[in-house]
C-alpha cells in the first residue's frame, strides 16, 4: 500500500481517483525535476567559481589594466 501524507492526514493512494493518481504522479515528476535543476544549478555554480579562478589566475594580468574609462565590446 502507498500513502501520502497531505497536512497531516495520510492518504491511500490506491483509494485516489484516476484523476487524482494522475495528479500525484505529475507533482512527483515536477519534484525530480526541482531536484534534478537545483543539482544543475549546484554545478553551474561551481563550475563559475572555477572559471571565475582560471581568469584571475591566468588571464587577467596587469598589462589588461585599463588606464582609462574603455567601453566594453559587443562581439
Amino acid at each position: 500500500m502507498a500513502t501520502i501524507t497531505v497536512d497531516g492526514v495520510k492518504y491511500d493512494t490506491e483509494l485516489l481517483s484516476s484523476e487524482g493518481n494522475d495528479i500525484l504522479t505529475h507533482l512527483m515528476q515536477a519534484d525530480k525535476a526541482l531536484a534534478e535543476a537545483s543539482i544543475t544549478m549546484g554545478l553551474m555554480k561551481a563550475a563559475s567559481i572555477q572559471l571565475i579562478d582560471d581568469l584571475k589566475t591566468n588571464h587577467l594580468k596587469e598589462e589588461a589594466i585599463a588606464t582609462e574609462e574603455v567601453e566594453a565590446n559587443e562581439e
